[in-house]
């Protein structure tokens, strides 16, 4: 399994580029086949539910749920920064319930570790329908 590429084919493995993509493909345009391109299976999820190994077909199942959640929400970054293989964000995704139509914000604070131009890791603090 190769990792993401730019336009030109050439493999893209810059910390901050993959996490860019990744919420991109996945979380806006509700790209699933971003799981299978940007994330290592399995991938290691921190959470307010703790620490949990996620497979490939685990991380679709999340992310289709989350879609029914928010739909395909609005990013916007607030702070990004990166240190070596991790990338930092503060970021609010506004949308819409699917089901119900009702308007969702959730805020985000995420650490992502990057290796070989995959998510290997990442660490998530959010809530939901507040303004920080």
């Amino acid at each position: 399994m190769s990792g993401p590429r730019d336009p030109t084919g050439d493999a893209v493995t810059d910390p901050i580029s993959v996490v860019e993509r990744w919420q991109e493909r996945a979380w806006c345009h509700g790209d699933l086949d971003a799981v299978d391109d940007l994330l290592a299976d399995p991938v290691l999820r921190h959470g307010p539910s703790g620490t949990q190994r996620r497979s490939h077909a685990e991380m679709r199942s999340d992310l289709h749920r989350y879609q029914r959640a928010l739909g395909k929400p609005q990013i916007t970054v607030h702070d990004r920064v990166a240190d070596g293989d991790r990338v930092w964000s503060r970021l609010t995704m506004q949308g819409a319930n699917m089901d119900t139509g009702e308007p969702r914000t959730v805020q985000w604070m995420q650490m992502h570790r990057v290796a070989a131009g995959r998510i290997v890791e990442y660490w998530v603090l959010y809530a939901t329908d507040v303004k920080w």
